[in-house]
């Protein structure tokens, strides 16, 4: 029985595709079944898996906390592919920060042009530096500003007890708003509203929608300050052990930036118009002037305190921009 086993054990290694051969792969991501990315992370480990090549599990729900903490959790390579906000990979790459200024940005369709014309590869570049493989950006929702009481105009903010997020360029932001700047953890938000600790804060539509900060601050301001750009990565030491197969299988397998773009938009959209507790606030255009002198009064602010190489990411990106713009008038 023993070399009958031993034989058995022989040839299922020895057959491609069995549990043997088969690569580890752990995707982590902070998402949910009310999203459409909920799908492509599923698809994506449902093709891995029929390909025969991947032993896939998913933890895309938020099983390992924090935005943040999934993007710790690929540095430190406990997971292969993460799929994480900016915000937390400028904690590694602080220009990037850059990319999050207040009103640097106008539309989406100027989002993916810079992006495809000159952000990926520039941002690309970046994290192969760092052990990081970039597989996708898109931009996914607008920021906006959450509060327990209407918030028309910056001036309404004035003295508030106000939550921005862990970048430079919310927190800068925040300054110019002029609000009382509380720092408070993701996890403590909720808690933190309910119990007055602060008053209001900015995120971006979907974490507004699934985390439960919608019902404790039910007045949600379309500032659409920043876009909250979505980043799938890959940990380059998983990466290198893979074949030239393998790795452009999970290039594949997600979809391209502006069909994953396009799909979390009309989710950004169809969410809050089903928000009937949420009272939602379109500044009107001399309201939207006033956000938008606050946010872009930020930016040279934004680039001394980062340093670095955030200068050239500014001016890359503000170069992409007036090429975006002559080819719009073109």
């Amino acid at each position: 029985m023993r070399i009958f086993s031993a034989i058995g054990l022989v040839i299922a290694l020895a057959q491609p595709g069995l549990a043997a051969d088969k690569t580890p792969v752990t995707i982590g991501a902070f998402s949910s079944p009310a999203l459409t990315s909920e799908d492509f992370y599923q698809d994506m480990g449902r093709r891995l898996d029929e390909s025969g090549s991947f032993d896939v599990k998913l933890l895309v729900n938020g099983e390992l906390g924090s935005d943040e903490a999934h993007f710790y959790a690929l540095r430190r390579s406990r997971i292969d592919i993460a799929g994480v906000g900016f915000q937390s990979v400028s904690t590694m790459l602080p220009e990037l920060a850059v990319i999050n200024a207040a009103y640097l940005f106008s539309s989406w369709d100027e989002v993916d042009w810079v992006f495809e014309t000159a952000l990926t590869r520039y941002v690309d570049d970046l994290l192969l530096k760092q052990g990081i493989i970039g597989i996708r950006h898109y931009g996914a929702a607008w920021h906006g500003v959450y509060a327990k009481q209407p918030m028309r105009v910056p001036a309404d903010l004035i003295g508030r007890r106000y939550r921005a997020l862990i970048d430079p360029a919310s927190q800068l932001f925040a300054q110019a708003l002029g609000v009382d700047l509380f720092q408070v953890a993701s996890t403590e938000i909720l808690t933190s509203l309910q119990t007055g600790l602060i008053d209001a804060g900015e995120t971006n539509s979907h974490v507004y929608n699934i985390t439960g900060t919608s019902e404790a601050a039910p007045f949600y301001t379309r500032t659409r300050h920043t876009p909250s750009i979505i980043t799938l990565l890959a940990s380059k030491r998983w990466w290198d052990r893979l074949t030239r197969d393998q790795q452009e299988l999970v290039m594949a397998s997600y979809p391209p930036m502006r069909a994953a773009g396009g799909a979390l938009r009309a989710d950004e959209e169809r969410m809050l118009a089903s928000a009937d507790h949420v009272t939602l606030i379109e500044p009107n255009p001399p309201e939207l002037e006033l956000w938008r002198g606050a946010g872009q009064s930020t930016h040279g602010a934004l680039i001394e305190q980062i340093g670095g190489n955030a200068q050239e990411l500014y001016d890359l990106i503000m170069a992409a921009k007036a090429a975006y713009a002559a080819d719009q008038e073109g």
